[in-house]
């Protein structure tokens, strides 16, 4: 995967013929089971607050969301009216389903189950007998698998479509994870508010399948991406955010845009102070017109390596909306660089054409993409 440089002497160029698209995108979430039951409150005015995820994995609410995550999945992928039987399958995962894992070694049973073994069963169940990939980049996994779609469609010819899903639960193991690491919000998530005081794991799970076309004015259309790690913690961001700021410029050269044509941002906003912290600054030094920025875990919770396709669900639909959501959670923000949406939707100034996503993860791993539509 790429890393990089922007040319900003080039001029920004978005071909009209084939290009990348992410089609059939469905998503399902305990309280959201469909992108347009997840929209209903986030473009209110009162988007409301993300879930105690904590409290209910505890009292074992987590134990049936991926047995019902895998039926979202497979009923999502079975409803497409395309034929995908022979194609390769992506499943994206941070965790996998740690739960059955954890299940194993208790028995002391042997061997223990792998995210190979969940790609597998998935594709099966989905009626898939192609190629099939396990990826595991932490919070940027479900972004790393449409970005090795990409990749896959451009290198091998004989490739029509690939078909990505992703899911993550908010388990115990998980919950207790961030409470180790005293990063879990007493009450609630504010992302870029000055009372932030941390994240809230959430459960989601998403499903789409990718294809080289010209497209329709609809289609989501992947423009450009990157790839960088910062290497600098094994948990906390770089302060600096030199390996976001990698990524986001390597995903502006590959779509061949400059700073200027981002639009609107949707951030990774956890509601940590670091992470927030380090976000804020990197789009402050790079966007200088002040983009709307969003961010939906505040409704949401922090729903891990599935966390990126879920957001890009929303991007497609601020995109049609011509629309930004306001962070739910959010009352004042303390960063002054970027230009946070807050209290109710926004229409922009300007039409929006070109959204950039961000991610960043345990282990350093940053990732930018960057989506839009076709114009006419």
């Amino acid at each position: 995967m790429s890393t990089g440089g922007c040319n900003l002497n080039s001029e920004p160029s978005i071909p009209d013929g084939e290009t990348t698209l992410l089609r059939g995108l469905g998503i399902w979430a305990p309280n959201y089971p469909s992108v347009e039951a997840l929209c209903t409150p986030l473009f209110s005015d009162s988007p409301g607050a993300a879930p105690e995820a904590c409290s209910r994995a505890a009292t074992g609410d987590a134990a049936t969301m991926w047995p019902e995550m895998m039926e979202a999945i497979i009923n999502g992928v079975r409803g497409w009216d395309v034929d995908c039987g022979g194609c390769p399958l992506i499943f994206a995962t941070a965790k996998g389903d740690i739960r059955r894992t954890l299940h194993t070694i208790d028995r002391n049973d042997d061997p223990l189950p792998t995210l190979a073994d969940d790609a597998a069963a998935i594709a099966n169940a989905c009626g898939l007998d192609g190629e099939v990939i396990g990826i595991s980049t932490a919070c940027t996994s479900s972004l790393a698998a449409l970005c090795e779609a990409d990749l896959l469609l451009m290198t091998k010819p004989s490739i029509r479509r690939v078909v990505v899903v992703t899911a993550d639960v908010a388990s115990a193991f998980v919950c207790d994870g961030f409470q180790s690491l005293r990063a879990v919000a007493p009450a609630g998530v504010r992302p870029f508010d000055q009372s932030r005081g941390g994240l809230l794991p959430g459960s989601a799970a998403a499903w789409c399948y990718v294809e080289r076309d010209g497209g329709k004015r609809d289609d989501l259309r992947l423009l450009g991406w990157g790839f960088a790690n910062d290497a600098a913690h094994l948990t906390a961001p770089d302060s600096q955010g030199r390996g976001l700021r990698a990524a986001i410029f390597s995903a502006m050269e590959s779509a061949r845009q400059l700073p200027r044509d981002i639009d609107v941002i949707i951030a990774h906003g956890t509601g940590t102070a670091f992470s927030d912290a380090m976000e804020a600054g990197v789009f402050a030094e790079i966007f200088p017109h002040r983009p709307p920025l969003t961010a939906v875990k505040g409704l949401l919770g922090h729903t891990l390596g599935a966390s990126g396709m879920v957001e890009l669900a929303i991007a497609h639909e601020m995109l049609g909306r011509q629309c930004v959501p306001p962070i739910a959670g959010l009352d004042r923000s303390c960063y002054p660089g970027i230009d946070p949406v807050h209290g109710r939707p926004r229409v922009p100034v300007r039409p929006i054409r070109t959204v950039l996503k961000t991610a960043s993860g345990f282990g350093g791993v940053n990732a930018a993409v960057m989506v839009g539509r076709r114009d006419r």
